[in-house]
Parts: C-alpha cells; structure tokens; sequence
C-alpha cells in the first residue's frame, strides 16, 4: 500500500441556458445524437418521451495487434437519454459525497498522482462509465424548470470494420429518487450500430504526455485563449470519456492541475462506485454558483470521477448545495 493511500485510510452544469438562445458546439452534438434516440423511440412500445445526448470515443492506441480482434466497452459521458419528468417542487439529486479531511496540499497530492499514474499500467481496453445529470431549462420570463434523469450505463463496441456499436442502458436510481415511471434498471434504451466515419469525436488530436504542452493542448480543443480551473476539469472529463488514456497522457493531464492556482482540495471520499478517492475541487467557472469536482484514486492515480455542484442561494427547484450532474468512471 503507497503511502498516499495509508495516510487517507488512517485519517479517514452543466450550466443552464435561455430558451432562444445559441447551442454550443456540445449542444449542438447532443442535439444530433438525438435523431439516433428519437428513431430508437419509434420502435419501442413504451409511450413516454424519451431524448438523447452522448459523447463520442476517440481510441489513441492501437486497439489490435496482428489481427487480433478486439472488442472495447465505452459509456458516454453525459448521457442524458432517460424518461423526463417535470418537477413540481424540489428536485430530488444525489446525496453528498461525504469528505474526510486531507493534510496536504492540493499541488502535493497532484505531483504524487501524477508520478503514480506516470509509472502505472497501461489502460485496459474496456471503458465503463456511469452519469447522471439534472436537466435544467430557463424560461423567458425567469422560470427555473428541471426534469429528473435517472442515472445511466452506456456501452460502445469497437467492432472490426471500424463501425461503432452504440448501448445505453438504464441504471439504479439514487437513494431518495422518485423511481416512479422511470424503466426497470437494466432496460436498453439504445441500441444501435454507427458505421465507420458515423462516430464523431470531440477530441481529435492525442493528449499530449508532458505536462508543458497541456496548456497549448487545451487552447487548440477548446478555442479559448484561458480556462479557469474549473473549466480546465470539465475539458479533462471530455477527455477521458473519448480517450482511451495511456499512463503518460494521463498523468500529464493531472501534473498540470498540480500548476494551477485555483485547485483546492476537499477531501478523502468514498464515490458512488465504491471507491476511494482524493476529491479535487474549484470555484471559479462561475464563482458562488457552481463547485466542479474532480475524483481520483491515491492508490494508482486514475481519475475516477467529476461532478458538478451547485452552490448558489437563487434556484428554488434545488437545494443547495446540490449535486446537478456526475460521471463515474469504471476504471
């Protein structure tokens, strides 16, 4: 056991938008991953109303070697296809991770999960991943109105030819949610074959595997000169949720959180896959409102999960604070 890890164990939005509005380039990636949804509907017997966004798969590394087959799992980051319900009152979201102080310093436990990662093994070739999110919309005239999504595995299969077999199936809901009229966990909701060049990515270039040309890296994907740091976690979880990360790349990612300031720690927790990890927070996308966290495991340093929080006093159809989406990683 490192000594990351016996020190822990002894001590132990997505942002809302106007109707009327833009869509961004994710929006507008989500909205196109809708029509597969939308056609899977039509054939389905079941009379609610069912929507779809997903993230695509990016494989930097050879996924076969002198023919061999390989089949990988992938779950999209961010599903948000599930029966929508409107809120009345209060939206039920998931409960609080609870935290465990941590004595060191947020750059001191990144430099350590960095050289951990650097020096760890190679990625596997099956991707799981577990989300849930609040869908939330904004009315012209101010009104807040959120829908409940129940939380979600999605499965994609690398399949010889090229072509994409795409899964989404339904998860357990959360302690205290309403599963009234949500599907039977366990039942597909998606599934479908893309063709090659179908499956688009929103990384297309490899993560670099120094932590000096990260910066440069993330302007290039994301188009903007500066990210704060919570932005700069958002732009990791798009990562990992389309990469298939070698140790260098990954722990790049996580040697160049280490530099910057806006970074803190908030803890030792268990995640709701079970794990433990080292949660890693930042305020300043958009300070008083929101909290990104960024989970990664002290005993290899894999990045295990992100969540969003919201933490500010306007919203009536939340608590806060309040967990408003998550991802979980199964790796």
């Amino acid at each position: 056991m490192n000594d990351l890890l016996s020190t822990l164990l002894h001590a132990a939005d997505p942002g809302t938008v106007k109707r009327g509005d833009p869509l961004s380039e994710r929006g507008l990636r989500e909205l196109a991953a809708c029509e597969a949804r939308e056609e899977a509907t039509a054939r389905s017997s079941r009379r609610t109303s069912i929507f779809s966004a997903r993230r695509s798969v990016r494989w930097p590394v050879p996924l076969a070697a002198g023919g061999a087959f390989l089949v990988l799992l992938f779950v999209a980051v961010f599903a948000v296809t599930s029966v929508l319900r409107p809120v009345p009152a209060v939206a039920a979201t998931p409960p609080l991770l609870e935290l465990a102080s941590v004595p060191q310093s947020a750059p001191e436990l990144l430099k350590e999960m960095e050289s951990m990662r650097r020096a760890g093994e190679p990625p596997a070739r099956t991707i799981r991943v577990q989300s849930w999110a609040l869908n939330t919309s904004i009315a012209e005239d101010g009104t807040i109105e959120s829908s409940v999504v129940e939380p979600q595995w999605s499965e994609t299969t690398v399949l010889p030819d090229g072509s994409m077999h795409y899964r989404l199936i339904a998860a357990e809901p959360f302690p205290g949610q309403d599963d009234d009229g949500l599907p039977e966990p366990g039942t597909v909701l998606v599934d479908e074959v893309f063709l090659p060049g179908d499956w688009d990515s929103p990384v297309e270039e490899e993560p670099p595997t120094l932590v000096g040309d990260v910066a440069e890296y993330l302007v290039a994907l994301t188009g903007e000169d500066t990210l704060t740091a919570g932005q700069t976690i958002r732009e990791i979880s798009t990562i990992v949720s389309n990469t298939l990360l070698t140790p260098g790349q990954e722990a790049a990612l996580i040697g160049y959180l280490s530099t910057l300031g806006g970074i803190q720690v908030s803890g030792s927790t268990t995640d709701r896959l079970g794990r433990t990890g080292i949660v890693f927070s930042a305020t300043d996308r958009d300070p008083g409102q929101f909290e990104d966290r960024l989970i990664i495991s002290p005993s290899s340093g894999r990045i295990l999960a992100v969540e969003t929080l919201y933490i500010g006093s306007a919203r009536t159809d939340i608590e806060s604070p309040a967990v408003i989406d998550y991802t979980a990683w199964e790796r």
